[in-house]
């Protein structure tokens, strides 16, 4: 936000390697989520589910149980190796 609370549209973006060999997945998330869940914590959670839709959905249910008050939208890839 912007001084006189004006909010900007100048997204943060990161640059990093990804190794599908060790990198298993890939968080997309707002700050309603990080706000609240530490970079480990989330990617515990994630990898306790079944599956990408239900990782989304307990991401965004343990950000609100940890009393995240902004908005909460997350999204999970899945790297799939194939030789």
């Amino acid at each position: 936000v912007a001084p006189g609370g004006l909010v900007i549209a100048e997204p943060e973006i990161q640059v990093a390697e990804i190794d599908p060999a060790t990198d298993r997945f890939l968080i997309l998330a707002c700050d309603g989520i990080w706000d609240v869940l530490q970079d480990q914590d989330a990617a515990a959670v994630c990898a306790s589910q079944a599956g990408v839709e239900l990782a989304s959905h307990s991401l965004v249910r343990h950000a609100f149980a940890s009393g995240s008050m902004d908005n909460l939208t997350a999204l999970v890839l899945v790297w799939r190796v194939t030789e």
